[in-house]
């Protein structure tokens, strides 16, 4: 028996991973590494098909339709592996056969319960014939299979899948694959596919392969996929019907991405086309709730949806393909250590408005790393927007560093990065932003910090009462001011409240710099309180004054608005030193107004318990 050497994790790799600064030969180390991952994951999954946790693979089945055992799709993966090994590895580069791999084998070894995502048990294992199947396909190798079918149609990993030919959530569709073609069949229907799988036809979607360019070639562009049933990490999908105006806006966006980086980013050009395979379109809650999700067992994959132009797609693909390289490092070098008791502590991560675990706060630093250097790059291409996301991101990444470098649950391979990080980050000190970039930069990431504080930070009751006798007695506060706590879920009427208009306000800067007119329009809706989705996400005149700079209108705005965190903290952000603790402490402020209304006495004005608190 042959016994495989294990991967060893090169430390130049690490440092290069660090840095996003990867050549071809770390992103080669870390794709063979997932691809032995996923292989092991696949012989695992098929040894245990046919143990009692397993039972019932053929038996639930339709009586009428038995699948094809497992093992005997192995055997028919095997033998296309042995004549046609480029056939397999196409397939097995689809990111989502690892999704569906990986979650099998979680339920099968470990009984994980099931979930939206999950097949029936009966169905799980026998999926591998859906990969057997597309090999063949794509070897002209000779096949005949039973295969699961969600709601009919079959799964081709890397091709596409079929119309529906069966009735049922769950049914089978056989499949012949031979000299004559393919044909695929069921209870209620056949489908003969075309001889150019690339290309539509009744009863077959393609997955369509975008950002090619004019190059048109199969290995260049990323898999658009809006098909495969295993897509989504949360749920079973079907295939998502988009129009052909949406397949060609992500097609020229793309495409223009990849142009722009290998133009001028060459290194995160190289990083992401080697790590990034495909993309699965996803709705938005709205405009101001851009979404961009990297699964940790799909590498490759990224759901993310349509962002509004051409750098801000770079940025994305940047920012998600240095998650994907730092969790192949993860998989190879283990990067946290295990808590073994207590719950597992949380951070400020100021990117996101909830706190995060460590695994959070150092996969954001180390992706918004990358999205940092490339707004640094972009500034004298793109001005005032490029230098105000330079600088905030460059906050964001000092301020979690700050925080990673004294955490007590880093590996050396993780103290590694944050090393590698701190390196990148201390070329970035040199470089100070101007005029209105820094000061929307500066307002932005100072109403992030109080806004987190507001909604995640709380003084003891018995505190902020003591310090409310201080206030009722006209003298000075302590000269020791109550220490903080992290809100408890479900208690504090105030918790998750100060993150209210925080976003906004962002999205209002970035507004104000790159398009004044709309910006302009905006303000007005707001201020005739007919703004629509600004106001729904939390924004008010107020806000758009503060962006703009009118701190003397944001100001007596925020005094008449309904009183809460968000106001508050406005009111700190326009008022200036007097009104500092209402950003540097505004959970000490909202638990001092709490204390004395408890009291019975009559309430004071933030501004005045801010005055006193600072004097």
């Amino acid at each position: 028996m042959v016994r495989a050497e294990p991967y060893r994790l090169p430390l130049r790799t690490l440092a290069a991973v660090a840095t996003g600064e990867v050549d071809e030969a770390d992103l080669a180390l870390l794709a063979s590494a997932q691809r032995s991952r996923l292989l092991l994951a696949l012989a695992a999954a098929q040894d245990r098909a046919g143990t009692p946790e397993a039972a019932g693979t053929a038996g639930h089945s339709p009586a009428s339709a038995p699948v094809t055992r497992p093992a005997a799709s192995w055997a028919q993966l095997a033998a296309v592996q042995r004549s046609c090994p480029a056939a397999v590895e196409a397939v097995l580069h689809d990111p989502v056969v690892a999704a569906w791999a990986f979650r099998l084998l979680r339920r099968l070894a470990h009984g994980a319960v099931a979930t939206p995502a999950d097949a029936p048990l009966w169905a799980g294992p026998p999926l591998l014939g859906s990969l057997a199947a597309a090999a063949a396909i794509r070897a002209g190798a000779r096949c005949s299979l039973r295969v699961p079918a969600y709601r009919g149609r079959l799964w081709l990993p890397s091709l596409g899948v079929t119309g529906a030919v069966a009735r049922g959530e769950w049914t089978v569709a056989g499949v012949e694959c031979g000299p004559g073609g393919t044909v695929v069949y069921g209870d209620s229907g056949s489908v003969r596919l075309p001889d150019d799988l690339s290309h539509p036809a009744e009863g077959w979607s393609p997955l369509p392969r975008i950002g090619t360019g004019t190059t048109g070639e199969e290995s260049a562009g990323i898999v658009l996929d809006h098909l495969s049933p295993y897509r989504d990490f949360r749920f079973l999908s079907d295939p998502a019907d988009h129009p052909p105006p949406v397949l060609r806006a992500w097609d020229t966006l793309l495409g223009e991405a990849l142009e722009q980086m290998r133009r001028g980013h060459p290194a995160a050009y190289r990083m992401v086309a080697g790590t990034i395979r495909s993309l699965v379109p996803v709705g938005t809650p709205g405009p101001l709730r851009p979404i961009s999700v990297s699964v940790p067992d799909a590498y490759g994959v990224v759901m993310m949806s349509l962002p509004d132009d051409v750098s801000t797609m770079s940025a994305t693909l940047i920012h998600e393909a240095r998650h994907q390289l730092l969790t192949a490092v993860g998989d190879l070098s283990p990067l946290f250590v295990p808590v073994r008791e207590g719950p597992e502590r949380l951070y400020f991560a100021p990117w996101r408005e909830d706190p995060r675990p460590l695994r959070g706060l150092l996969y954001g630093a180390h992706a918004f790393a990358g999205v940092t250097s490339f707004w640094r790059d972009r500034r004298h291409l793109e001005g005032e927007r490029a230098e105000f996301e330079f600088a905030l991101h460059r906050w964001q990444v000092r301020t979690a560093l700050a925080a990673l470098r004294n955490a007590t649950g880093l590996t050396e391979a993780a103290g590694r990065v944050v090393a590698g990080l701190a390196e990148e980050a201390g070329g970035w000190r040199a470089l100070p932003a101007y005029g209105a970039p820094r000061r929307l930069a500066e307002l932005c990431c100072n109403d992030l910090r109080a806004a987190w504080r507001a909604a995640h930070l709380t003084v003891a009751e018995r505190d902020a009462d003591g310090l409310a006798r201080c206030w009722s007695s006209g003298g000075p506060p302590p000269a020791l001011l109550p220490a903080v706590h992290a809100v408890v879920a479900g208690a504090g009427a105030v918790a998750g409240a100060g993150a209210r208009g925080v976003v906004v306000r962002t999205w209002l800067a970035r507004l104000w710099l790159g398009a004044r007119e709309d910006f302009d329009r905006v303000r007005s809706e707001l201020e005739a309180g007919t703004a629509g989705l600004w106001e729904t996400a939390g924004a008010t005149a107020a806000d758009a004054a503060l962006v703009a700079g009118d701190t003397r209108e944001a100001l007596e705005r925020f005094r008449r608005a309904a009183p809460g965190p968000a106001a508050w903290i406005g009111i700190g952000l326009a008022g200036g030193p007097q009104a500092a603790p209402l950003v540097e402490r505004p959970e000490l402020v909202l638990a001092l107004h709490a204390a004395v209304v408890r009291s019975g006495a009559k309430p004071p004005g933030p501004e005045e318990l801010a005055r006193w608190l600072r004097s």
